[in-house]
């Protein structure tokens, strides 16, 4: 593309042709002043000065006119010139010199001839053609100062030269008025070439942008569009009539709206909701006057349906100027991640976020007093044997299988989704008694008692259910899974094919959790807890630049606490501050010995970011231990940016302006995440595990992990899969650009005794404490 830039001197000249035409167009109007003024003073002095002396002089003034009606007249149908030159301007002003001098005569020659009325009426002419002049040729300033300075000089000197006993006098008020009439000259002829220079300059911005936007257009996916104030095409390109489906002839003057309606006529009704909502937008913007961004509708074009985002702004000079971009591939694949996100790909079921989502609607219709809502956990018996024996691909056959099942004994506005492994959920809304939660249950057990059969394989099938009713057992989610899974816990241990209903007998489990808190509280005041760090290899060097950090307790009568019971009960009990900042504590004076090449992740509680104090805290435990803030990583999940998300995200801009790294954990679990992708610069995306163990086996899930991989390589984003567990899944990884990998089959989290080796085998030097 090939830009033409306008120079100064462009510019000038073109400013200069545009002041001698507007003097050009006055020409009739000139003349007829200047012949009707010589009709009308040869009448006045007809008797008084000499015909010789009077007709010469009309006639030298109507010639000099002629000539100059004749010479517009020949070129008034002529492409006026783009530019002039400084000869031009001059030869302007010297004419209106020479037509002002042609006007001195009659003051100089018969002033002094004429009677007392006479005289007073050639200077009201005077006066007159001294500012007619001088304001019609004030955009010509040369011209312009030139007519009115020599008239009114010349005028000044027949009064000083007449026999009038005010002259002098006369001749001052004269030249005064003279100098004000220039002055305005001076300025009007400078506003309007001020003017016409910026209409210059921005019609060559014009030009530069339409070049601009013309090489956009060729060069990129996306389409220009442009309307008037009334919504019909101004004009259009090939490669929107392509983008529209119809022949540049047929969008001549077409309204834009009604195209756009045009082609989502032939949708299917799953859509057309969607299209009317958002053509319904399109035309409220558009009335309001207000500019818009990424409006995405459907439309179907040449029997394809393809979504389209535009943007466009008002002009103005009135109309629309946008943008369309074809984003269906990005629509297909954020689809994909919603769907990888509420659907689970074993079984093609809802998968736990969709399960609770839908629990919560139950749990807020029973409010009103007229409906119930039941929680169903269902528990597949001995299916890790069947799964270990029979291998995965045989397990998730039989999963698929038995949810079917499962599927034809609830009603059409029932839930069931695979909650994970071997779990099942079904939530039961609008009903109205805790009989029809038996009834389900009782209809699936009787389903599931048939043998399984797959690939000529026939196995057993048999489960446990654990029911809570809402609002009998719990008026909030946690609560009510919490009871069912008490329920299907009692049912598990009353053998196979067997259904409990929630009591509150079975809280024997919450003694259990009490009994973790008190625990808990001892072990941080003892500091029994440890930490082990899981080394996070980069993939382009298998070079281990990091770790991750997680918190283990090992009690003397509890045994090894699984992180997940003991961090869930710390939030509940108001502990995790406490805990967090030991975490915090002990990875900060690691790292103090550790060399500066190696990073530590640290997960982040949504209830420490709640503390008023936390960035503070975390920046001087960084500065107590010397340690860069660049070392130190917060994981966050999803959930976190959910609780507060105005006071979450400025917190975390906080860290992150003061160096330390942001990373979104567990990415894909939640559709709403990819939101926050757009809205904080993220350092680090930690692809769920739940993704990474699908891969080898899915190839759809292969596909989510690439598009998530290239996604945050546009934002600029650092990618890390967790959960490799094997040399295929590491392989697949590596070879699709994943930037660090981290799982079992790298290493399993290290004690600090284990970590001198692994680091001795990446550094020159370390030292361990």
């Amino acid at each position: 593309m090939e830009l033409i830039e306008t120079s100064d001197d462009d510019i000038e000249s073109r400013v200069r042709a545009t002041q001698i035409q507007a003097v050009v167009r006055l020409t009739p109007l000139c003349v007829a002043v200047n012949l009707l003024n010589v009709v009308i003073i040869c009448t006045v002095f007809w008797r008084t000065i000499s015909y010789w002396a009077l007709c010469s002089w009309g006639l030298i003034v109507l010639s000099a006119n002629t000539a100059s009606l004749c010479n517009w007249w020949r070129t008034r149908n002529d492409l006026a010139p783009a530019r002039a030159s400084e000869r031009a301007i001059l030869r302007a002003a010297q004419q209106a010199s020479f037509l002002a001098l042609l006007w001195v005569f009659p003051l100089v020659v018969f002033i002094n001839l004429a009677t007392a009325e006479q005289q007073m009426f050639l200077m009201v002419v005077t006066t007159g053609m001294i500012c007619a002049g001088g304001f019609a040729l004030s955009t010509v300033q040369k011209a312009g100062v030139a007519f009115p300075l020599v008239l009114g000089v010349g005028a000044a000197i027949a009064l000083i030269r007449s026999d009038l006993s005010v002259a002098v006098p006369l001749s001052i008020m004269l030249v005064l008025y003279v100098l004000i009439v220039v002055v305005s000259v001076i300025n009007a002829s400078r506003t309007f070439s001020a003017r016409i220079r910026a209409e210059l300059y921005a019609e060559n911005q014009n030009q530069i942008i339409s070049l601009l936007l013309r090489d956009f257009e060729e060069n990129t996916a996306d389409v220009l569009w442009e309307t008037d104030s009334q919504s019909y095409l101004r004009q259009t390109s090939k490669k929107f009539a392509e983008l529209m489906g119809f022949s540049r002839q047929a969008l001549k003057g077409k309204n834009f709206q009604k195209i756009i309606e045009q082609n989502q006529l032939s949708l299917k009704e799953a859509l057309k909701d969607k299209a009317v909502t958002a053509l319904s937008h399109l035309s409220a913007a558009l009335n309001e006057g207000q500019g818009f961004r990424d409006l995405k509708l459907p439309v179907q074009v040449s029997g394809q349906v393809r979504w389209w985002s535009l943007t466009a702004k008002p002009m103005i000079a009135g109309g629309w100027r946008g943008v369309i971009s074809d984003v269906t591939a990005i629509h297909e694949a954020q689809h994909h991640i919603w769907q990888m996100a509420h659907y689970d790909a074993v079984t093609g079921l809802y998968n736990r976020h969709k399960f609770q989502k839908t629990v919560e609607i139950g749990i807020a219709e029973t409010r009103g007093g007229h409906w119930s809502c039941a929680v169903l956990y269902i528990d597949l018996d001995k299916f890790k044997i069947i799964n270990d024996t029979l291998g995965h691909s045989f397990g998730d056959r039989m999963l698929s299988i038995v949810g079917q099942r499962m599927q034809r004994q609830i009603r059409g506005q029932d839930l069931l989704a695979r909650i994970g492994g071997d779990e099942f959920g079904i939530v039961l809304r609008r009903i109205d008694s805790p009989n029809e939660a038996i009834g389900a249950a009782q209809r699936i057990l009787k389903a599931l008692e048939r043998p399984c059969d797959v690939d000529g394989v026939t196995v057993p099938v048999n489960a446990c259910i654990g029911i809570a009713v809402a609002p009998s057992d719990g008026v909030n989610t946690d609560l009510l899974l919490k009871h069912a899974d008490l329920a299907l816990y009692s049912a598990k241990s009353q053998g196979t094919g067997v259904y409990r209903c929630y009591i509150k007998s079975m809280g024997v489990k919450v003694e259990k959790r009490l009994r973790i808190e008190q625990a808990l509280k001892e072990a941080l005041e003892k500091k029994s807890l440890h930490v082990v760090f899981q080394p996070q290899q980069q993939l382009d060097s298998t070079q281990i630049t990091g770790f991750e950090a997680l918190a283990r307790w090992h009690h003397p009568e509890l045994g090894e606490v699984p992180p997940d019971i003991f961090i869930s009960v710390a939030e509940e009990c108001g502990l995790i501050q406490e805990l967090g900042a030991w975490v915090l504590s002990e990875v900060c004076r690691q790292m103090s010995y550790w060399p500066e090449s190696i990073m530590v992740a640290v997960n982040l509680s949504p209830l420490q970011l709640l503390e008023k104090n936390f960035v503070e805290q975390a920046l001087n435990e960084l500065a107590k231990n010397n340690v860069n803030p660049h070392r130190l990583e917060f994981e966050i999940t999803e959930s976190l940016l959910l609780n507060d998300t105005v006071l979450m995200l400025n917190k975390l801009q906080e860290l992150r302006a003061s160096g330390i790294r942001i990373a979104l954990d567990d990415f894909g679990t939640g559709y709403s995440a990819m939101a926050y992708l757009r809205r904080f610069p993220f350092d680090t995306l930690k692809i769920d595990r739940s993704f990474i163990h699908e891969i080898t086996a899915h190839a759809d899930a292969l596909a989510i992990v690439v598009a998530i991989i290239e996604m945050a390589h546009a934002l600029n984003i650092s990618v890390v899969a967790e959960g490799i567990e094997d040399q295929e899944t590491l392989n697949l990884m590596r070879q699709n650009k994943c930037d660090v990998a981290q799982g079992f089959f790298i290493s399993r989290p290290l004690a600090l005794i284990d970590i001198k080796k692994y680091l001795n085998s990446q550094c020159d030097s370390f030292v361990l404490n």
